[in-house]
């Protein structure tokens, strides 16, 4: 019998603050309203940088020439008296938020209470996605996609076009921003974590966690032609949430090891598993019970692929063990989207998930939700 000891990876040691993200800063002189400072500058090399990136791709993918924004750029101090931007009656309707308004082909930002709290706790690259799905929206109105589409695919778009232009960034592209690995998967929690820190007014609008990173990523691996196609995912039809289970229910483990089993042809030896009841407990209580479900069926997924006779050790047997861990989640009866929500969490955050029979993930936390997708999406079969 296999022992497996769970451990969660949050306990590591917190990684190294990454470096900046803009090599070579635009002035923000042509924002309306800016202070000039930092986190200005940060937007307005932004937002030069996207349209420069679709001054390139429109007219390849739409066929007609890109168009810079001729409503402008607008920064907005929340905490000030400064006159409201358009689309807004009152400064405070900006705060916390950015939009981008169609009626005036604009995008404003609050530069107080989002762009410097994304850089804090979700570093540069943050306020690159941000800011990319804004301009994204602009793209939609030039193109003509605005108009009948639901608003949940309209925000699955613009995080397609933005997924699409941050591969150009992280493929070496961009004249002004780099991004790297760390700085992706921290950018991506800000997409899961954030419910609505990008939006149209509408704080409903958006999907879930696991519905932005599908297009998100969706774009990042396919580029701007296929955001023209997002639809919605067959899990949109699930349940919002339920109440979470206590912890020992959530400990159990009857359910995991009956659907493993059924991926085996050989006697089912499910794993024997140590558990850290204290860290299980910290998951619970911070994310939620489907994040202590996915932590354990990860590790029955590390035994049901060493006896599927596929890798156990290595980049591969990683991205086996998430995909079936996906398969597994989705396969759940009674799903929530919001254990979905909980799920996604958990993959993004925890090194533990997706750890190989050596005790090592090489995987970043995008590589995981990757992983965890194509098993949500395409079952077990897709995985192999």
């Amino acid at each position: 019998m296999m022992m497996i000891l769970l451990l969660i990876g949050s306990c590591a040691a917190a990684p190294p603050e990454p470096p900046p993200v803009a090599d070579h800063t635009v002035d923000p002189a042509f924002v309306h309203g800016t202070d000039h400072g930092g986190t200005d500058r940060l937007a307005a090399t932004v937002v030069t940088d996207v349209q420069d990136y679709w001054n390139e791709q429109y007219p390849a993918v739409f066929g007609t020439p890109w168009r810079n924004l001729d409503g402008g750029f607008f920064s907005v101090d929340t905490n000030g008296t400064e006159t409201a931007p358009p689309c807004s009656a009152d400064v405070s309707d900006l705060e916390g938020n950015a939009y981008y308004c169609a009626t005036v082909d604009a995008i404003a930002w609050d530069r107080t209470a989002l762009l410097p709290v994304l850089q804090e706790h979700y570093g540069d690259a943050s306020v690159v996605v941000v800011l990319a799905h804004e301009i994204g929206h602009a793209v939609q109105k030039r193109a003509g996609l605005d108009t009948d589409a639901a608003p949940v695919r309209l925000e699955a778009m613009a995080d397609c076009f933005a997924g699409a232009y941050v591969r150009s960034v992280t493929d070496g592209r961009s004249e002004r921003l780099r991004i790297n690995d760390e700085q992706l998967d921290r950018a991506l929690r800000a997409i899961t974590l954030f419910r609505d820190p990008v939006s149209t007014n509408s704080t409903d609008a958006h999907g879930t966690a696991f519905e932005r990173v599908t297009a998100f990523q969706d774009g990042y691996a396919n580029g701007p032609r296929r955001c023209t196609e997002v639809t919605e995912t067959p899990l949109a039809a699930l349940p919002p949430d339920g109440p979470n289970i206590p912890l020992d229910e959530a400990l159990r483990t009857e359910s995991i090891s009956g659907y493993f089993s059924g991926l085996v042809d050989a006697q089912w030896t499910p794993p024997e598993l140590a558990l850290d009841r204290p860290a299980l407990a910290e998951a619970h209580a911070d994310i939620g019970d489907q994040a202590v479900t996915t932590l354990l069926a990860a590790k029955f997924a590390l035994t049901a692929n060493a006896a599927l006779g596929r890798p156990t050790t290595g980049a591969d047997a990683s991205k086996q063990i998430v995909c079936l861990t996906g398969a597994y989640t989705a396969a759940q009866p009674g799903l929530a989207q919001g254990d979905l929500d909980e799920a996604v969490a958990v993959v993004l955050d925890s090194d533990d998930i997706g750890r190989d029979a050596q005790g090592t993930n090489q995987l970043t936390g995008f590589d995981r939700i990757a992983a965890f997708r194509t098993g949500m999406l395409g079952g077990a079969p897709a995985c192999g």
